[in-house]
């Protein structure tokens, strides 16, 4: 991509176009390429990806996001599952992050949903509620990783939803779940670690 400074500061563009033309492009690349293992960390302009959605969270009302913008801020971060930058930026805006977890509910991609459900944890000291709420929505997804991380969440927080979805993990018979929860409940004190445990 040629000269992306320019791209950037272009004032005939606002950054939601900015960040739509640059999704487009990430999404033709992605089918030119065989898309197994860490695949998306080969994309070559991730430079140019990363300012665009930082800039658009760092200085824009998530109020003010239109669906386009929401989807195109949903799927890139779910592109960015293995290095997690894209993440990490949108957990230091809580307000943002709590606005688009609750977008990320219904949207069918567990690599954004996951992430949005793992660093729910770090909107926790100013948006305990919202954010344990959103919580237990996302261990009710039918995807196992996505609830995985919802329950390994919600022990971290010490919620108090945390033993009864525990419990209910356990019960799955599910071999991940069953380790998700015996972390929980063993955070929690709870005494039916030890029980689970014989």
């Amino acid at each position: 991509m040629d000269n992306w400074y320019k791209i950037i500061q272009d004032p005939n563009k606002d950054m939601y176009q900015k960040l739509d033309e640059q999704v487009d492009e990430f999404w033709h690349w992605s089918k030119s390429v065989k898309q197994d293992l860490e695949w998306e960390t080969n994309y070559p302009h991730w430079t140019i990806l990363n300012t665009i959605f930082n800039s658009i969270i760092e200085t824009t009302d998530p109020n003010k996001w239109d669906r386009r913008t929401i989807n195109n801020l949903l799927y890139i971060l779910g592109r960015d599952n293995e290095c997690e930058l894209l993440i990490q930026k949108l957990s230091e805006f809580p307000a943002s992050f709590i606005f688009l977890s609750e977008e990320g509910i219904h949207y069918p991609d567990r690599d954004a949903k996951w992430q949005l459900a793992h660093y729910l944890t770090k909107c926790t000291s100013t948006h305990f509620s919202e954010a344990e709420q959103l919580l237990i929505k996302y261990y009710e997804d039918e995807n196992e990783y996505v609830k995985r991380h919802a329950l390994l969440a919600l022990g971290i927080i010490k919620s108090n939803y945390a033993e009864k979805c525990a419990l209910n993990s356990w019960s799955t018979g599910i071999k991940y779940q069953r380790i998700a929860a015996l972390q929980v409940l063993k955070q929690l004190d709870s005494p039916h670690y030890d029980k689970l445990q014989r």
